[in-house]
């Protein structure tokens, strides 16, 4: 009796965790790429990518949280890849270009700089929170190297509150990020044959 009733419960604890697991979708796989790197990212749950804005603004992807949907403005995130050329041949050129723009748009602006772990396939990583801007509260910049190129995710956030809420996508965002190599159309290819 005992043995029926918990071949019971186990087989229905098994169903619900079978149902659970089917209603679950799975993420949304974006490839961004240029002539020397391809590279895949996930939108992150309750967000959207707005490629149709990105394009609009000289971006290929632009993703902000559904909930915000109709508000302005609305804390973002983005990624890009630059295929490394005369100007930009190493992270920290790149970087310093970037730190020319920033100080010419906020003068006044401060940053701090954490080294992070790169994921396979990126020669370097590091990242960039700056602050004391004058059109938001904060953008977190996270620039990786690879052999030819520097990939950018960027974050900015035009209120604490939501800095604080999404932190943590933005960081699972930068964590989903898979480099494929510098040959796209190789991966295009392979990725196409197993659709």
């Amino acid at each position: 009796m005992v043995s029926v009733l918990l071949r019971k419960i186990l087989f229905f604890g098994w169903v619900l965790l079978s149902v659970r697991g089917f209603g679950q979708t799975p993420p949304k796989i974006n490839v961004i790429y240029g002539k020397q790197h391809i590279y895949t990212v996930e939108t992150p749950n309750g967000w959207i990518n707005d490629k149709e804005f990105a394009a609009s603004v000289g971006l290929v992807s632009f993703f902000y949280a559904r909930q915000d949907s109709l508000k302005q403005p609305k804390s973002y995130f983005y990624t890009m890849g630059y295929d490394k050329d005369e100007k930009n041949r190493t992270l920290k050129s790149f970087i310093s270009g970037d730190m020319e723009t920033f100080r010419k748009k906020y003068p006044g602006f401060e940053f701090k700089q954490d080294d992070i772990t790169p994921p396979r396939g990126v020669t370097k990583a590091e990242k960039y929170s700056f602050f004391n801007l004058t059109d938001r509260y904060r953008e977190e910049v996270v620039y990786l190297e690879t052999e030819s190129s520097v990939l950018v995710c960027a974050f900015s956030a035009f209120s604490k509150e939501d800095y604080t809420n999404y932190r943590k996508a933005f960081k699972l965002f930068v964590a989903s990020l898979h480099y494929r190599g510098n040959d796209p159309k190789r991966f295009i290819e392979w990725y196409k044959r197993g659709k």
